[in-house]
């Protein structure tokens, strides 16, 4: 076994800090309710935030958990489901870079009744509920902020259901892409998605077959291109005119649900 020079770990460790650090620092850049609040206030985020790493299919928390504060995705992404009483699971959004999620939870006090698990290896941030509360009830940027993802959160979940219950694949296929397309709508991506059919179908809760059958007619169509390790969108307005949206329906940075 090779014994690594005394200082080299230390070393290491505070190296992939920084790193972490850096990736924590990128997120918050295109985070607009974050850089729309006064200085003091970033500071003060930016000091209490605890960061997460999470290997994929590792859940972030289950059902019946306490919530700790208010969750950001730095990178990767999650699942939002709900589980059922036989065994399945309804999905309901996907949260990416920038995304955040879990108010309705914190402001509630209460447990969570639907769980978060990772499609990919990701990272993700908890703002403690103290620092929010102070902030709530203190900042009016920061409440008008939170009220801005909870109405936000209502229209996708009203969305969503509609969606389960309503619409077919190929709409629901074109919901999720539309979703990540809003997720990423800050961070300079040119309508590249680095998102998987795997992870599309889990986040729509069809099978691989049938979402991969619905992006061949979505590319057909002109909407999209599929690529290695992504998708291409080739229309945005043709995309949510598929997914039965307003061009200016699907939430900001979400699968932000």
């Amino acid at each position: 076994m090779r014994i690594a020079p005394a200082g080299i770990g230390e070393e290491s460790s505070s190296a992939r800090r920084r790193q972490s650090q850096g990736a924590v620092d990128r997120m918050l850049d295109v985070v607009p309710w974050y850089n729309g609040l006064p200085a003091p206030e970033r500071a003060e985020i930016r000091a209490g935030l605890r960061l997460v790493s999470l290997r994929k299919g590792e859940y972030l928390f289950r059902m019946g958990a306490r919530s700790p504060g208010w969750y950001g995705v730095v990178d990767g992404l999650v699942k939002w489901s709900s589980p059922g009483i036989d065994g399945k699971t309804l999905s309901l959004a996907g949260f990416s870079t920038g995304s955040w999620f879990g108010e309705a939870t914190m402001l509630r006090a209460a447990p969570f009744d639907y769980e978060v698990i990772a499609l990919r290896p990701s990272r993700v941030v908890i703002l403690p509920r103290d620092i929010c509360e102070r902030l709530w009830n203190h900042n009016i940027a920061f409440t008008q902020a939170l009220m801005m993802h909870l109405a936000q959160r209502v229209d996708w979940l009203m969305a969503s259901y509609s969606g389960n219950v309503l619409l077919d694949v190929d709409t629901m296929v074109a919901r999720a892409v539309a979703a990540q397309l809003a997720a990423e709508s800050h961070s300079g991506t040119n309508g590249r998605l680095k998102i998987s059919q795997e992870e599309i179908a889990s986040l729509c809760g069809v099978s691989r077959q049938r979402c991969n059958a619905a992006l061949t007619r979505l590319a057909r169509d002109g909407v999209l291109q599929t690529r290695y390790g992504g998708l291409t969108i080739l229309d945005s307005e043709a995309l949510h005119e598929h997914a039965k949206l307003k061009s200016d329906a699907a939430p900001e940075r979400e699968a932000d649900a």
